[in-house]
């Protein structure tokens, strides 16, 4: 009898994704679910986008370089944490928000 069995990859939670404004065309405007060993830091989520969302990719790069942006990690802005390192965990939610204007 053979006792070596193959690794079962465990399920590591998830991170929560919200999208915002215009950019929420491009996620069908429901929230994403992200696998949290494929998004483990917000810049890890965003090359998970590079891979798997390119379009939505691009508008979220876009949107950073451009510094309109604001990206909330569980509704902090990344800005004040660790910015592209900060740690993503199981029932985490990440918000890509553009700026809200009017008056």
């Amino acid at each position: 009898m053979n006792k070596t069995q193959p690794a079962v990859p465990l399920d590591d939670g998830r991170v929560t994704i919200r999208v915002f404004g215009g950019l929420r065309e491009l996620t069908g405007r429901a929230p994403l679910a992200v696998p949290v060993r494929q998004a483990s830091t917000v810049t890890a989520l965003l090359s998970f986008f590079d891979r798997e969302h390119a379009e939505l990719a691009d508008a979220l790069r876009n949107g950073i370089r451009d510094g309109y942006l604001n990206i909330l990690v569980n509704g902090r802005n990344v800005r004040f944490l660790s910015e592209g390192t900060t740690p993503l965990a199981d029932g985490d939610t990440v918000a890509f928000l553009p700026p809200i204007g009017g008056g």
